[in-house]
């Protein structure tokens, strides 16, 4: 530790002062003549007269602040909410820094001069009669805005309108939310993540992938597909490039219509239908599905295809008869079921010739005869007796009768 000698002073003694080191006492230095005070070493602050105390230390004259009626005029007159009030609060600020000498005389006089000129704006346009069109224009973009919805934030059940162009805008960021039981162009199926990109996939990626899961959602979202109107088409809001960045990695499904609006909700799934028209729609889809997986190539272009596609055929069909067969139907409707149990039992004989067919003929007759084995007037009296739609889909108008009329859907 270092120690550093004391600094205080040695007092004079009763006999005298004797200096360190010295070897006596010795006499006290004689008094001087009275010295006059040293002049003031700074500059006199204002307000401050000669001979009278100093102010206390770092104490500065109080600077003027800036004139608040200004400030407010220059506000007002950029945003030409109220001109004629930006104009008074210009002047009554010009008054004040005139007598206070406050600050802020140029924001004064730059409000004044903008309200002027927007108060001759705003009567020249009463004056036309543009104003009343800039405000209506202006109330409707607020009630549009304020009933908007984003994209983002749709849930399944919902329904909804597209503001601008409606369902022709190839991109859009925001919907408005309606009553489903009101018309309404489109009703959210359902939606599912884009997993396994850590980057932008590109927009063809994406749109392959919504086809396809958008499809089995609406499926799913309304089995009753004779209770969808015709016009209702599947639909879909998927990420863009920019949307991507933000962290939208959804795909939202949908069901919309074009043309004239859906009347009321297309919903019919777990969440509105009982236990046995259920089991009927989850049959009737089954089939449908793997109806519609036929090969684009017929047989003589491609054999193997089409035979193996036959053999899902008769799988499918054998096995939708037997649940239906087993099914919890009501009294009303267990004849009508087993009746189309039987149509199913039918077909599955055709299609499994079809699947063993080694020439093209024999595959079209087995084929033929699979088609006639269903009957519509059969799946009408199931869906009556279970209180489902009975109007056949617009499409059946153009089949074959007795043919089965798989759902259309074709991606907008």
């Amino acid at each position: 530790m270092i120690f550093t000698r004391s600094a205080v002073p040695v007092e004079p003694s009763s006999q005298g002062w004797t200096p360190p080191g010295g070897s006596g006492p010795a006499q006290p230095p004689a008094p001087s003549s009275p010295q006059p005070a040293p002049a003031y070493p700074y500059p006199m602050p204002a307000g401050v007269q000669p001979g009278m105390p100093y102010p206390p230390y770092g104490a500065v004259p109080q600077r003027r602040g800036t004139n608040g009626f200004a400030v407010g005029s220059l506000v007002t007159g950029i945003v030409c909410c109220l001109p004629p009030l930006g104009l008074v609060l210009g002047l009554v600020a010009l008054a004040q820094i005139r007598k206070r000498g406050d600050e802020g005389r140029g924001l004064a006089i730059a409000g004044t001069v903008l309200s002027v000129v927007s108060t001759i704006l705003m009567t020249v346009a009463f004056a036309t009669g543009t104003a009343g069109e800039a405000w209506d224009g202006f109330r409707r973009a607020a009630r549009d805005s304020a009933a908007a919805d984003s994209t983002f934030d749709l849930r399944t059940g919902q329904c909804f309108d597209t503001p601008g162009r409606g369902l022709e805008d190839e991109e859009a960021a925001s919907v408005r939310i309606v009553d489903c039981d009101r018309p309404h162009e489109g009703e959210v199926t359902g939606t599912f993540p884009l997993d396994g990109f850590d980057e932008w996939p590109g927009e063809k990626t994406v749109e392959t992938e919504a086809e396809r899961r958008c499809e089995d959602i609406n499926s799913a979202y309304a089995l009753d597909r004779w209770a969808v109107p015709g016009t209702a088409e599947p639909y879909y809001y998927m990420p863009t490039r920019d949307s991507w960045r933000f962290g939208d990695r959804s795909v939202t499904c949908a069901l919309a219509s074009g043309g004239p609006k859906l009347a009321s909700s297309v919903r019919s799934d777990r969440t509105t239908l009982d236990p046995a028209q259920i089991a009927y729609l989850e049959g009737e889809l089954a089939v449908d599905s793997v109806w519609w997986e036929e090969p684009e190539d017929l047989f003589e272009d491609d054999p193997e295809a089409n035979r193996a596609w036959a053999e899902r055929m008769a799988r499918t069909l054998g096995t939708e008869a037997r649940e239906l067969r087993a099914g919890p139907w009501p009294a009303a409707a267990r004849t009508h079921a087993l009746a189309r149990a039987k149509e199913y039992e039918t077909a599955r004989g055709h299609f499994g010739r079809a699947a063993a067919a080694q020439d093209e003929e024999s595959f079209w007759d087995a084929m033929s005869e699979a088609g006639d084995a269903f009957r519509q007037e059969t799946e009408i009296a199931v869906r009556s007796a279970l209180g489902l739609a009975t109007d056949p889909p617009e499409e059946a108008d153009d089949a074959e009768e007795g043919e089965p009329l798989p759902s259309d859907d074709t991606t907008v």
